[in-house]
């Protein structure tokens, strides 16, 4: 071969394998992402050239970051991010290559997860409706360039996966009106309140159990618990129209979770519950695990993880309604358990209508109760209430009984027609008052059906809405005296 045509061959060569050449990144790293503020981010992905020199450039940073992909393609960069800002940003990253991301915000980053009171979009469920939908979706391009959208697409799997569809969209009515409502309502309020840029990620799925948004590691020591199913070891072949067995153990995690650890997050928002409604005596125990778990796997210390009480509602599938309230009462105890947890109280947030109604209407004040806690705990905003009152203990004066609480430093919102109560005697039959009062930071419950008693309820069945709050509007959480069975 002449030297000519030697070199030609060698240039023809490296033209090819720069044409074959691909940066590949990885979940969530995309145009117009939202990257966490005054961070070590992490910005990875793949390059089909094993052992390939990767170079990043950031566009509000002078340096230029080098790292080598391994055997398998893959990179990672770990990138300094400053304080928020509303003007898009740009990331330059080559294998030889080079891949241009566009419009990327700077701010505060929040991953939402549950089953169908999260996935439930602005403009509502059919049948379902999202309360004031059409002005929220008609004023929701305010925030454009101010709050990103990313929803992660339903993707179950019997093994952890590298990676899972996701594409992050700018805030407009067309792209509000499809993102998770509770979502979008905590947006709202952050981004209005601290004045900087709000990245939601929202991974939810309805129907499904906590066991299914958590590792095999963990679950395969649950009792009962199936791996070797046809449905389980299929489930990543069946398409969203088919539907998945929604109850099965890890696929959720597997397929829409694991593929985001090690993206920059601030914390966790979290609304789920109703499908382990039949077991509450194992729920706190699991979601414990759970909370523990993804604090783990995202190595960012105590991450924030604010959630929600299930709704008020008749719960017709259950055979014993009786759980219910027992569920709620397990999902306080995991915020008194953990470190930076604070639960969502909603027994105040149905309509009179929304007995049969499993996704009630009132996102907004779902999302904005989410918000104080962020607001509060996170932020360290001085004045914001985020605390509910909680039942502390009682005294028994003749017929009446005096209840105390915690988190009532300014009182209750209101003296009479205080509902949601039930008193019993020995005889442990329930009654509705006669009379429920307010005494100083004291509530009183006498019956006269019950001229002994020995214990009091509040809000603890299944549908049970109440209306005692803080002077501040946020809801007694429901509680009971006794510790009985049932």
């Amino acid at each position: 071969m002449k030297p000519t045509h030697f070199f030609l061959s060698l240039i023809s060569i490296a033209i090819s394998l720069s044409a074959a050449a691909e940066i590949t990144p990885g979940p969530l790293v995309g145009n117009s992402m939202v990257l966490q503020q005054n961070s070590q981010v992490s910005i990875s992905g793949w390059s089909d050239r094993p052992d390939a020199v990767v170079t990043l450039k950031a566009s509000w940073d002078k340096r230029k970051y080098r790292t080598r992909a391994d055997s398998e393609g893959y990179w990672k960069f770990i990138l300094p991010t400053p304080a928020a800002s509303l003007e898009p940003q740009t990331l330059e990253i080559s294998d030889g290559d080079p891949l241009t991301i566009k419009d990327v915000l700077i701010g505060e980053v929040w991953l939402a997860s549950g089953q169908s009171n999260m996935e439930q979009p602005l403009h509502g469920f059919e049948g379902c409706p999202v309360e004031n939908s059409a002005e929220y979706i008609a004023e929701s391009g305010r925030y454009k360039g101010r709050m990103h959208f990313c929803t992660v697409n339903w993707e179950p799997s019997p093994e952890p996966k590298r990676t899972v569809g996701t594409q992050w969209k700018d805030c407009t009515p067309a792209t509000a009106r499809d993102f998770c409502a509770v979502a979008y309502f905590f947006g709202k309020r952050l981004t209005e309140t601290l004045d900087c840029p709000v990245g939601l990620v929202n991974a939810s799925v309805g129907a499904t159990r906590v066991e299914g948004w958590t590792p095999k590691e963990i679950v395969s020591g649950y009792p009962g618990e199936v791996f070797d199913s046809e449905e389980y070891l299929n489930c990543d072949k069946v398409t969203p129209a088919e539907d998945v067995e929604r109850s099965l153990p890890c696929v959720f995690y597997n397929g829409m979770i694991h593929p985001l650890i090690g993206y920059t997050i601030k914390g966790f928002l979290w609304y789920q519950g109703e499908a382990n409604a039949d077991r509450p005596e194992l729920y706190a125990d699991r979601f414990e695990n759970m909370v523990r778990c993804w604090r783990d796997l995202w190595g960012l210390g105590d991450l924030p993880f604010y959630y929600v009480e299930i709704c008020p509602f008749e719960y017709y599938w259950l055979k014993d309604k009786a759980t219910v309230p027992l569920l709620r009462e397990a999902q306080y105890k995991v915020s008194e358990r953990l470190p930076q947890m604070g639960m969502v109280c909603t027994n105040d947030l149905v309509r009179e209508h929304e007995y049969w109604q499993i996704h009630p209407s009132m996102k907004k004040e779902i999302g904005d109760r989410l918000c104080f806690w962020a607001l509060s705990r996170t932020y360290g905003i001085g004045g914001i209430d985020c605390t509910y009152p909680v039942y502390r203990s009682m005294d028994v004066d003749g017929g009446t009984v005096t209840l105390s609480f915690d988190n009532v430093e300014d009182g209750f919102n209101r003296n009479v027609g205080i509902e949601g109560f039930e008193i019993c005697g020995e005889d442990r039959v329930w009654y509705k008052p006669t009379r429920v009062g307010r005494k100083e930071k004291q509530i009183t419950v006498k019956c006269d059906a019950v001229p002994v008693p020995v214990a009091v309820r509040y809000c603890f069945k299944s549908w049970q809405p109440g209306n005692l709050k803080s002077n501040s509007g946020l809801p007694v959480i429901p509680f009971r005296t006794d510790d009985w069975e049932r």
